[in-house]
């Protein structure tokens, strides 16, 4: 972090020409903001992940499309996933795009879609088209991440934003970011391929083979790391944006220039990875699942979510019960090799159990530290030398009353 220079109220509109902003077209009841628009004065290179879920929205089979293009926009919607809505959906998706390509008089082709909330229900795309152009007017002097951060909001609590700046060859570089995601969050993310929604922009003057690059790595040390309810989203996006007016020696192959930009693009992501995790819908602590000493990478990241993902260690977790055995009940069924005289469980430090045998004195103590709203689960396996973390929350009573009523 001391590396980064972090910029107050920083989001996807602070890198140089970069514009974002909200505003309502009454998909949400009650007057919310329900449109967003991020935009680029010049067209950008860009690298998007997408979920692996069989069941796709139209958005994302519309991007996967334009994946080769140079994008200068992204409209999103929420208040409805579009999804699950047929040939209709789709074309309705591509006349979103359309729609802010000709208000925006930007080229055909350059302008990306995200949708998020109910599954199911077609768009009302008499109040879609008069959000954007509403919104695509709005921009053009109106330039507020919180505006932007608000309309992309479905169940979360808190905006997720932030931006940081760092030099590149003596060159200040920035990169911004904000997302949505609070539910229905077991990101399973691959290039290319209750949401989360990843917006990710930089000036930086990097290729796209290096911009690609620098996202499969971030991605695989953040947003593939986290873990709400074990439900992995129809709609789940990252997009990555960068349109070079840092003017920075371009970026086009591995080197320091690189490791710097991807260094700081790990560091908003994880970031934003932990903000989402720790607004889970119902979410009182987040927690760290940290396993050390595996004998393969496999066997440690199966444990690792084998953990995160048992709704009886997130109860627990809920109950501020240092439950060990449940944690230990879901590593035997994760189908990782490891011996259990060897295992060393650690809660937040303490050691609660100990190769065969629970720590009463550790137990005891990890009683108080339950009462913290961030925990780290250490388990060292002592066979191998492999490491794996990951991120997930406890699980709550008002996770279930939200979900009860919350329609997906």
């Amino acid at each position: 972090m001391e590396n980064f220079r972090i910029l107050e109220n920083g989001g996807i509109n602070s890198p140089k020409g970069f514009r974002a902003t909200g505003v309502s077209c009454g998909l949400k009841e009650g007057g919310y903001k329900d449109i967003a628009l991020l935009y680029s004065s010049i067209p950008c290179e860009t690298v998007c992940a997408f979920t692996q879920n069989r069941v796709k929205a139209a958005p994302i089979l519309i991007n996967m499309e334009r994946l080769d293009n140079k994008i200068q926009a992204i409209i999103t919607n929420s208040g409805n996933a579009n999804c699950v809505t047929g040939e209709e959906g789709i074309q309705n998706a591509r006349e979103m795009a359309e729609m802010t390509e000709k208000f925006l008089d930007i080229p055909a082709g350059s302008v990306m879609v995200a949708s998020t909330g109910v599954i199911g229900r077609k768009l009302d795309m008499e109040k879609i088209r008069y959000g954007i152009q509403r919104i695509c007017n709005t921009i053009k002097t109106d330039n507020d991440i919180r505006s932007y951060a608000t309309a992309i909001m479905t169940t979360d609590t808190k905006q997720k934003t932030l931006a940081c700046e760092f030099d590149i060859e003596g060159v200040p570089v920035r990169i911004g970011i904000t997302a949505k995601g609070a539910g229905m969050i077991k990101p399973n993310l691959k290039i290319p391929h209750a949401t989360m929604l990843v917006y990710i922009t930089t000036d930086a003057a990097i290729s796209h083979e290096m911009l690609e690059l620098a996202l499969d790595e971030a991605l695989s040390l953040s947003f593939n790391r986290i873990s709400v309810d074990n439900d992995t989203s129809t709609n789940d996006s990252v997009f990555l944006l960068a349109n070079g007016l840092a003017e920075n020696p371009s970026i086009t192959q591995e080197g320091e220039a690189f490791s710097r930009f991807k260094e700081a693009l790990i560091f908003v992501c994880q970031e934003i990875a932990k903000m989402i995790v720790k607004d889970g819908e119902g979410a009182t602590k987040l927690v760290k699942i940290d396993i050390k000493n595996a004998l393969t990478s496999t066997d440690a990241e199966k444990i690792a979510r084998s953990i995160a993902d048992s709704y009886l260690v997130k109860t627990a977790i809920f109950g501020q019960n240092p439950n060990w055995g449940r944690i230990l009940a879901a590593m035997g069924y994760s189908g990782a090799k490891f011996e259990l005289d060897r295992v060393v469980v650690k809660l937040n430090g303490v050691e609660i159990f100990s190769r065969g045998e629970p720590q009463k004195t550790g137990i005891g103590q990890a009683d108080v530290l339950m009462r913290e709203n961030e925990l780290t689960i250490e388990i060292d396996l002592a066979i191998g030398h492999k490491d794996y973390f990951l991120w997930t929350c406890d699980l709550s009573h008002d996770y279930v009353k939200i979900n009860s009523h919350y329609i997906s």
